[in-house]
């Protein structure tokens, strides 16, 4: 476009002064040792003029066939560029509508265009069932500055399941600003938690706590319940207990690591410990997850719990789960009697399949086989 424009300038100077030399008897003398060439001016500069016109085509010519001779797509220059624009975006739309054959093809079309790596990316996500082949395309990606950081996320997505430690060296080369980028802290806490690395979660997630947000408890829960159940399978439920002691108080505030101890010493046979423990902590503060593991609890005498949950209700006498939790209890405990009553308050208060199946149980440890299992055929319906 450039020579296009100094063409189209030199044409218009020579329009507006060249009248001025009609006429004009300068000469442009080339003498050689056999050979003298005598030019007017005008003649001269009519043959230079040509002559460049001349060397841009013959340039044009050259970089179009060692494109040809060494297989770059842009044969036909401009017209080559359109076809590799529109090839791109015929495979965006066919991958976006769910055409991937077609996009298969399409994208491999766009392959030497200027794309800035996108259409390196597309490729990538298109042969995601070829490992080794999205591999290539996304290292194509990455010699592109614009996709290098999209590429280097794909690449450690690639290796994540089956090689999380190569997942992590593939993330290494990122800047320390691109390192805080919430995607890639996304896949270290994924590589970290395959090593078994809970020390390395720990630290992560404490250094991005407020942009985890909810997902802070979720994989503090996960260290946490990484790092003791690997003590309680190595050294048993005492060095359980004897971690959580050693904790900072801080951390044993912590309601991830709390609801990872109790369910911990659950899994362990220790409903009793887990009883006291899972008390202590609701009646400091409140939290979902402590209801689903007071349903865990199953032990002879769980009075404690009871004694906590019915002291909710009088508080709240309108809320189910606090009834189907109660009936949990009793149940686990053998209480089917206070089970019962229980569970139809909750039923009563809400509809629910748990609870629901829970009746039907109680009503089988009755004998009341035929109203269970009319229970359980409205359930499957």
């Amino acid at each position: 476009m450039i020579k296009f424009i100094v063409v189209l300038l030199l044409i218009f100077v020579a329009l507006l002064l060249g009248h001025n030399l009609v006429g004009y008897e300068g000469r442009v003398v080339i003498a050689t040792e056999s050979h003298v060439v005598e030019l007017t001016l005008i003649s001269a500069i009519i043959i230079c003029f040509f002559a460049v016109i001349g060397f841009w085509v013959l340039e044009w010519l050259f970089k179009r066939i060692v494109s040809a001779l060494i297989g770059s797509k842009n044969w036909f220059g401009t017209l080559s560029r359109r076809q590799q624009n529109k090839a791109f975006y015929k495979a965006l739309n066919a991958f976006l509508v769910g055409d991937i054959s077609t996009a298969k093809q399409s994208v491999e079309k766009s392959f030497g265009g200027d794309f800035h790596g996108a259409n390196y990316l597309l490729a990538s996500e298109l042969h995601k069932d070829n490992a080794n082949k999205a591999a290539r395309m996304l290292a194509h990606a990455e010699t592109e500055s614009t996709s290098f950081f999209a590429a280097t996320l794909k690449q450690a997505q690639l290796h994540l399941k089956e090689f999380p430690q190569k997942a992590l060296d593939v993330l290494s080369v990122l800047s320390t600003k691109e390192q805080q980028h919430q995607s890639v802290v996304m896949l270290k806490l994924s590589a970290f938690s395959l090593l078994n690395q809970w020390t390395d979660v720990k630290d992560l997630i404490n250094q991005h706590k407020k942009m985890l947000g909810t997902a802070y408890i979720e994989w503090a829960q996960k260290a946490t319940h990484g790092e003791f159940a690997e003590i309680a399978s190595k050294s048993g439920a005492n060095a359980l207990k004897d971690k959580w002691t050693n904790l900072s108080r801080a951390a044993r505030k912590d309601i991830a690591n709390q609801i990872c101890y109790v369910q911990l010493l659950i899994d362990q046979g220790l409903s009793k410990d887990a009883e006291v423990e899972l008390v202590a902590f609701a009646n400091k503060q409140a939290h979902p997850a402590f209801t689903g593991l007071f349903k865990q609890l199953k032990h002879s005498d769980p009075s404690t719990a009871i004694k906590f949950i019915e002291n909710k209700i009088k508080q709240t006498p309108e809320t189910p789960e606090y009834y189907s939790v109660l009936a949990h209890l009793a149940y686990n405990s053998g209480d089917f009697s206070l089970a019962q009553r229980a569970i139809n308050k909750a039923l009563e208060l809400r509809r629910s399949n748990e609870d629901a199946l829970l009746l039907a149980a109680i009503l089988e440890q009755q004998s009341s086989f035929e109203q269970a299992n009319t229970l359980y055929k409205k359930l499957l319906a």
